[in-house]
């Protein structure tokens, strides 16, 4: 993701805002465009950048994706289903309440299947029972509440629209981890924190991006994993040649 400094504020262009957001080029440009805002889409403007590029300001990006997390939290849904709440339902009678295609479930259970193998609920809730189909597969169920509870905890306008409630990219603090490792990559590029260095305290880094101490955690970590920070016993440092803003 490149990083400009305009009048003091970092920007970046539209495909360094997809990336950001986690959305695609063509969103931003619809979101962002006079008709959409003027419609209430909530996005920034975007700013005349050199050369004519549109620039977007990535404080005010942070900003839209807290908006919307925080509206999506709110869409929840009231349904009742009928029947002994600890009583054993079928993936067919899930998939049919959620309305999702054959295809569509798949999807979802093999985009849960690595929460599954945890422990955890998925994009779908971990299923109650699984035994071996009579052929092939599995054969999974769910309890009636279980089911119940998770269709009225979605976000959306579906009963299977959206992404889980308050996951670690779909929180309030996704677009601050995000926000702050663009900040420490424009200070490592313009060579506020000096190459072969340890950066500053998490607690000091937190008051520097006025964030909470876990949010620079997090931040750091990403970066270490992109390799853009380096950590060791001796702290975490900045490369010896400083990666470009991208």
């Amino acid at each position: 993701m490149k990083i400009r400094v305009v009048d003091g504020r970092r920007m970046t262009d539209r495909a360094g805002a997809a990336e950001f957001t986690g959305r695609s080029e063509q969103t931003i440009a619809i979101q962002t465009s006079p008709k959409r805002r003027a419609e209430g889409s909530g996005w920034p403007a975007p700013v005349p950048g050199p050369e004519g590029v549109l620039l977007y300001p990535l404080d005010d990006l942070a900003s839209t994706l807290e908006d919307i997390a925080e509206t999506s939290r709110a869409r929840v849904h009231s349904i009742t289903l009928d029947g002994d709440p600890s009583e054993l339902i079928p993936a067919v009678e899930f998939r049919a309440l959620i309305d999702a295609k054959a295809s569509t479930w798949s999807k979802y259970v093999d985009m849960s299947k690595p929460a599954w193998e945890r422990g955890e609920d998925g994009y779908l809730p971990r299923p109650d029972l699984e035994e071996p189909a009579p052929k092939r597969g599995i054969i999974r169920s769910w309890t009636r509440q279980r089911v119940e509870q998770w269709i009225n905890n979605r976000p959306g306008r579906g009963a299977g629209a959206g992404p889980p409630v308050r996951t670690e990219e779909t929180g309030p603090t996704a677009a601050k981890y995000r926000l702050t490792m663009a900040a420490i990559r424009q200070d490592i590029s313009d060579g506020t924190f000096t190459p072969g260095q340890p950066l500053p305290s998490e607690a000091k880094l937190g008051t520097r991006y006025t964030v909470s101490p876990g949010t620079v955690r997090r931040a750091l970590t990403e970066l270490h994993q992109q390799g853009v920070l380096i950590r060791s016993f001796d702290g975490t440092f900045a490369p010896n040649t400083p990666p470009h803003s991208e």
